[in-house]
Parts: structure tokens; sequence; C-alpha cells
């Protein structure tokens, strides 16, 4: 089922069909398939990546090639890559290179003043387990509870980390090409930043992507003194990065106290393509302070490159304000920008419940070139506030959730005809069982014999007295997953094998299906 609101006048050229795929279409899917495909195939396969150069524990450095650790057990290196964290409570841990933790029981870093917690330089830092790891960083500017620079990120089975800092809490760079990412998957990460600095940052990548699936549980905090920024991708001039994905998880981001700029989820790059996508079941919700004069609960933002919203079979609550005082704020629930000439700014939701609020728009889509805008709400999903909302045109090349006409709106953030809270439903919702007919009672008849007397109703009692359908429910994240990390054996590689032969199988039809089309 595909319900899509353009009830006004908007030309074909701006309606944004999800369906009814060209060959052109078939085919970029198809090689997307197809890399990813490669992807998990390199992940699969056993890592050839260079171990920790030397690793610091507490101001004492121990170098490759011997192993360390402390007379209790609460730690211990193996010399190369491994380290076992194990009731550890003491100052911070840094490495050169690659570094795996492994987390059991209750585990403290508090770093000394100017230093981060764990920082990883050069490498990738990996944090697994069944225990908690509670990172606090030193008091000092871009001092990070985790830090890694030149490399990725990734959290993952029954692990907990809380991180505390005053900003860049959790802070990932890559060089443009590689690294910058943060991967967590099924752990449990609660997040703060606090500190009476300018810009306040909770989770931050730069030329990175974020990534929380597999029913994890992410918490981010930022308190902020002029700008407060709960989850941040950024990507500048570089090749990579920039993307957030939320897939069959939770994500609760919090920016407050921002007297400048309060966003919860902030996207911003130059000559790239951003997103955002919640799918699979993923339940997010967004709080973002009404102080600040800028305060949105999504953000994308690129200036020379596609910028997408998609909202997949999940839920996502953004209150962002609470629609008033609109004429002064930069407030919007969800916000998509894209600067380019041709690239096309999109919010997508599919049959998915979503709420948001905010002080200019709930919803809005922008471009600041000529390419037309995308706003669509399809699978089911519908509007239910406001009661026949639509998507209307603006002056500026945009497209907002509003009132139902079809004039273009010509400022949004005074327009009475701006929908500043929006309720979206997906459409599942649950049909009420039929009340049976109660079973006619005989009457005695004039004459003798027996008849039935069957009363009059109006088509208007017929339906005030019909039962109300139930509204729909809202999709949560499925039952956390623990995953595991694939053996090195024969069986992974052979695994691994096979799907980098589908997946370059899959990306050669991709790019035939492509020329079919371009014929």
């Amino acid at each position: 089922m595909r319900t899509q609101i353009h009830d006004n006048s908007i030309n074909r050229d701006r309606a944004c069909a999800l369906s009814h795929g060209t060959w052109r279409r078939v085919g970029a899917k198809l090689a997307c398939v197809g890399a990813c495909a490669l992807m998990v195939s390199q992940l699969l396969l056993p890592s050839v990546a260079l171990a920790a150069d030397w690793v610091n524990v507490g101001g004492t450095q121990y170098n490759n090639g011997t192993a360390a650790g402390d007379e209790a057990g609460t730690w211990s290196w193996d010399g190369a890559d491994d380290m076992k964290l194990s009731g550890y409570d003491g100052a911070g841990i840094s490495a050169q290179g690659n570094l795996n933790i492994g987390v059991t029981g209750n585990n403290t870093i508090t770093a000394e003043a100017r230093q981060s917690a764990i920082e990883v330089k050069d490498g990738n830092l990996a944090i697994t387990g069944e225990g908690t790891l509670n990172a606090t960083a030193g008091r000092w500017w871009r001092k990070s509870a985790v830090k890694v620079e030149y490399g990725s990120l990734a959290i993952s089975g029954d692990v907990t980390l809380n991180a505390t800092a005053g900003t860049d809490t959790i802070a990932v760079s890559g060089d443009g090409k590689t690294g910058g990412d943060v991967d967590i998957r099924g752990a449990n990460v609660n997040v703060t930043a606090e500190n009476n600095v300018p810009d306040t940052v909770g989770i931050h990548t730069r030329a990175g992507n974020i990534t929380v699936s597999e029913g994890a549980d992410v918490h981010v905090e930022a308190n902020g003194l002029d700008t407060a920024i709960a989850v941040c991708a950024e990507n500048y001039s570089s090749e990579h990065g920039g993307c957030i994905a939320v897939d069959n998880a939770k994500l609760n981001a919090e920016a407050r106290n921002g007297n400048g700029a309060s966003l919860a989820l902030y996207s911003v790059g130059s000559k790239t393509d951003l997103c955002l996508s919640i799918t699979n079941g993923a339940d997010v919700t967004l709080v973002v302070s009404d102080r600040a004069n800028v305060l949105d609960g999504v953000w994308m933002r690129a200036q020379d490159g596609v910028s997408r919203v998609l909202v997949e079979n999940s839920s996502l609550t953004a209150r962002c304000g609470d629609g008033t005082g609109y004429s002064r704020k930069h407030g919007y629930g969800i916000y998509s920008q894209s600067g380019s000439q041709s690239a096309i700014p999109r919010i997508d939701i599919i049959n998915s419940n979503v709420e948001v609020s905010g002080n200019a728009a709930a919803i809005y889509a922008v471009n600041q070139g000529d390419a037309a805008p995308c706003l669509s709400i399809d699978g089911g999903s519908v509007v239910t506030t406001p009661a026949g909302g639509t998507v209307r045109e603006t002056a500026g090349n945009g497209l907002v959730i509003g009132a139902a006409g079809s004039s273009t709106i010509q400022d949004v953030r005074t327009s009475d005809e701006v929908a500043r809270s929006v309720v979206i439903s997906s459409g599942d919702t649950v049909e009420p069982e039929p009340t049976p007919e109660p079973t006619p009672v005989p009457t005695p008849q004039p004459g003798g014999g027996s008849g039935t007397a069957a009363p009059s109703v109006t088509p208007t009692q017929a339906s005030s007295t019909a039962a109300a359908p139930k509204p729909a429910a809202k999709a949560v994240a499925a039952k956390k997953s623990v995953g595991t990390l694939a053996a090195t054996g024969d069986n992974a590689t052979t695994a691994a094998a096979a799907l980098g032969i589908a997946g370059a199988s899959v990306i050669g039809a991709g790019f035939v299906a492509s020329k079919r089309r371009d014929r």
C-alpha cells in the first residue's frame, strides 16, 4: 500500500515516488547490495591490521612484544592488540595502533587533568565483553572519555560503557577515506557531555559514520554553555562519513542549555551526500531545550550533495520547543537542507510512527539551489495531526507539512498554515472485532405465527455507535541480540570469499542494468 500526500498542485517532477523504479534505479540498488556484500566479506576475513606499538597504563608505557599486567589481575596486555580489564580502577589507558579491550566485572578509568580516559592513535579501538566500563576524562578542553585518532571505534556485546567528559565525550576521526566510524552493536552506552565551554558535543565523528544497531541502547546528553550537540557526524571535503544510522536499536539524544544552538542529531558536510536512517523497528527519542535560538531535533545540512532523512518501520519522537516563539528561532523537528544546484534534499517516512514539534516547523525539506526537494509519507503512514495535514510548497524551494491547502507558503516561520506539531501514524491499526448481531426474538403476530421486528437505524446512528479503531501501536526496537565476532578459521574465510564473489557479481549486474537504461 502506498499513500503519498500531494493534495496540492505540485508538479510531477516534484513527486518523489519510492516505487516504480527505472532500470537505472534497479541497477543502482543492485550495485549497493553488492557493495554491502563486499563490505561484509571484508569484516569476516581474518584481521591483518597491525597490533599496537605500545600501550600506556596509568602513566607507564609497555612496548610491543612483551606481555604486561598487574599482580591483582585487574588488567593485562598480551603485547600485541588484546587487553583485558577485570576490576580495574585506575588512571588513563592509551595506545599507538590497534587495541581490543575485553571487559568483565566493574571497571573505572579516571583520567588525570589534560588527559583522555581511553585514547588510541593511528589504529582502531574495540570495546567488548560482559562487564561495565566507566570512563571519565580529565578536566581540560577537548579531552575525551574515549578518543580515537585516524581509526574507528567499535563497541559490541553485553558491555556497558558509561562515558563522561566536558565535550567530545566520544570523539573519533578518520583521514577522509577510511576510519572515523563509531559502530555500536548490542551494547549499552551512556554518554554525558557537560562543560562550561562554547561547544559541547556528546558523540562526535570527523570524516566518519555513526551506526547504532543490533538491539543497542544508547543515551546521549549534552549540556552546553553556547552550543550543545548530542550526536554530530561531520564531513568536510572527504570521501567518507557524515551519515547516522539507527537500525533495530534504541537511541535517546538530548541537547540542553545551549544559548546559541541545541541540536540532537546533526550531520553537516560539503562535497558529499549525507543521510540519517532510522530503520527496522528502531526507537529514537530526541529532546532539545527551548532556550537556544537554533534548536533542531534532526538537522541534515549538505552544502554540495544530497541530504536524506529516512524513517522506515520505526518510531521517532522529537521534541524541539513547544511550538511557540517561533518567529525568532530556527527550530525544526526534522530539517533536511541541500545547498547544491542539483542535489535533492529529501525526507521519507515509510510505515512509521512519528511525533515531532518545532518552533518554526515540525518537518521541513529545502534546497537553496534549483533541485526540487522531496517530502514523502508512504507505506500506510498518514498524518493524523494536524487534521487534514498535507505537504505544502514554500517560497525558497521548500516543502513543509502544513494545513490543508495548495497555495505557496511565503514565510515558514510566521505562517499559521505551517504545522509546528505533527503526528504521523503508521497505519497498522488493529481492526475492531465485529459485534455479533443479536439473534432475533420471535414476537407474536396478529393472526398467529411469529416474526421479527427490526428497528430502523439511520446512517448517523450507525456511525456514532460503531466501535472506534484502536490507535496504531508504536514500533519498538526488537529484543537485543548479542553478536559475536566471527571466527578467523576456514569457515569464516570461506563465507567471506563467497560473499565477496556474490557482491562483485551483483555490482556487475547493477552496472549492466544501468547501462541498459542509458540505451
